[in-house]
């Protein structure tokens, strides 16, 4: 892992002292939000949280007793759940108590709202399921840092990514279940031509490049290319564009490696038209940059817009943030590239040296088999299960810790939540064929099994072999991230 001094503040690795209480208090706000979801011990939610020193209030019910908080036992919820009466004292008392801790009137209607679209297993493993791969606090961070270190701020967002993530895009039980192979397969469905048409937009845009992931950038981040010509309005529905556009993020997601964070993006606007313009989908990428994908952008290139663009960025500037606003850069020409690029990793369409084209590779009918074997990937689900019971366990022991300035405890909380987390990456990687069809980095042999992942692999040539160039290979290891040190506040 990088040295503190070369991590930015407020990233993993380099947390001051607010930060990490910042973390402590996302995570202790998730974990009641958790039990509550599951267990309806909403009373518990203001009064056990010392971290955040809330007076008790004479309509709250008396105090349960502690070992029924998840925040001071380590073994599972052993609550059960009320009737529906109950639930509905229990909901009343909810919206009391995310008062006490300050969430506004809009943010309690907001939580409400997503609550009850949200069950209690998508609450309590809806952060497993969107982070992958990805350290857990890392994952959090992206939220809070977005949220201007602002807690209340960062768990209504959390949570509306995961509404968004589970239940209106349905990511990970439709989208990327079904991947390219499914589009390829249904794009000529004549018996069902609303599916066919869907599949054959989504497909289409595989097929020509529109966006493509290819190379690193001058810090090891991947690059995503998006070729604004090719886009055509009418070519699509907005429902394959925005499946796309999700593909292409679930794709570049999987490239991010340790300790990389995020990802660059080059608009190329070569070529641009005022027939390419759409404003939905811009409205949608904007979204994906900051509430359904926050901090995963590095840099964003807009490079070679011609003058008519002059007219449609000042439109489209005011919708974004301002901080999304300063990760966005012009560039003209390819030394306006080379401050962010080596020239020998830009594409040779775009004025450098690297001798590679876009080239899409048809799915293979039989890519997916591992998806039929439901046995292995139940098996691997419950473990991953499991294993989150057991980090979400060592996270309220960790907290606990932290709130007792206990150093020997809470070293010994890090150490077992640092190995759950590596535990969970592992289990990704074990999960993937299972439950991710295969797409173009698959088959181009840039994501390969057990998540490592070569940015430049070799190329697949036929005989004979003599032609072949050597290829740049990176090998990218998917690495352990070092510990954390918590520092007590």
């Amino acid at each position: 892992m990088k040295s503190p001094s070369s991590v930015l503040p407020g990233f993993w690795g380099n947390l001051s002292p607010v930060h990490e209480d910042r973390l402590h208090r996302l995570w202790t706000r998730l974990l009641h939000l958790i039990e509550a979801s599951s267990l309806g011990a909403l009373e518990q939610f203001a009064r056990v949280n010392s971290l955040e020193q809330v007076p008790s209030t004479p309509s709250l019910s008396p105090t349960p007793s502690r070992r029924n908080s998840l925040l001071s036992r380590t073994e599972g919820t052993l609550v059960r759940r009320g009737s529906r009466n109950s639930v509905s004292v229990h909901h009343t008392r909810l919206l009391q108590t995310l008062r006490e801790v300050g969430l506004s009137a809009s943010q309690v209607r907001s939580v409400r709202r997503y609550l009850s679209v949200l069950s209690p297993e998508d609450v309590r493993f809806g952060i497993l399921t969107a982070a992958k791969h990805e350290h857990l606090d890392v994952y959090m961070l992206r939220f809070l840092r977005a949220s201007k270190w602002d807690v209340n701020k960062a768990l209504v967002h959390l949570l509306h990514s995961f509404v968004w993530r589970l239940k209106e895009m349905q990511v990970d039980n439709v989208l990327l279940p079904r991947g390219e192979l499914y589009a390829a397969e249904h794009e000529k469905n004549m018996a069902n031509p609303p599916k066919s048409e869907e599949a054959r937009g989504f497909i289409s845009q595989m097929r020509i490049g529109k966006a493509f992931v290819h190379g690193l950038d001058k810090v090891n981040r991947p690059i995503v290319v998006v070729r604004v010509r090719l886009h055509d309005p009418s070519a699509q529905s907005a429902e394959s564009l925005n499946q796309f556009i999700t593909h292409v993020y679930e794709m570049v997601r999987l490239l991010v490696t340790p300790p990389i964070e995020t990802s660059t993006v080059i608009f190329d606007m070569t070529d641009f038209s005022l027939a390419n313009m759409e404003y939905a989908p811009v409205k949608f990428i904007i979204r994906c940059f900051e509430t359904y994908y926050p901090e995963c952008l590095g840099v964003l290139l807009i490079h070679n817009a011609p003058r008519v663009f002059g007219g449609v960025w000042k439109i489209i500037k005011p919708w974004m943030d301002p901080r999304l606003v300063d990760k966005i850069y012009f560039t003209r020409t390819v030394e306006d590239l080379e401050r962010y690029i080596d020239r020998d990793q830009i594409p040779a369409e775009l004025g450098g040296n690297e001798d590679w084209e876009y080239e899409y590779v048809e799915p293979d009918p039989g890519e997916n088999r591992g998806m039929a074997d439901y046995a292995t990937r139940d098996t691997l689900l419950a473990e991953r299960q499991s294993i989150g019971e057991e980090f979400l366990a060592a996270t309220a022991r960790w907290i606990r810790a932290g709130r007792a300035n206990n150093p020997i405890e809470l070293e010994a909380a890090t150490v077992q939540r640092e190995g759950l987390i590596e535990q969970i990456r592992v289990n990704y990687w074990d999960l993937d064929p299972y439950v991710r069809a295969r797409n173009y980095l698959d088959r181009t042999g840039v994501i390969q099994d057990g998540g490592a992942i070569e940015m430049y692999p070799t190329p697949r040539a036929p005989a004979p072999p003599a032609q072949i160039q050597t290829a740049k290979i990176l090998q990218v290891a998917q690495v352990q991230r070092a510990q954390v040190k918590i520092v007590n506040v």
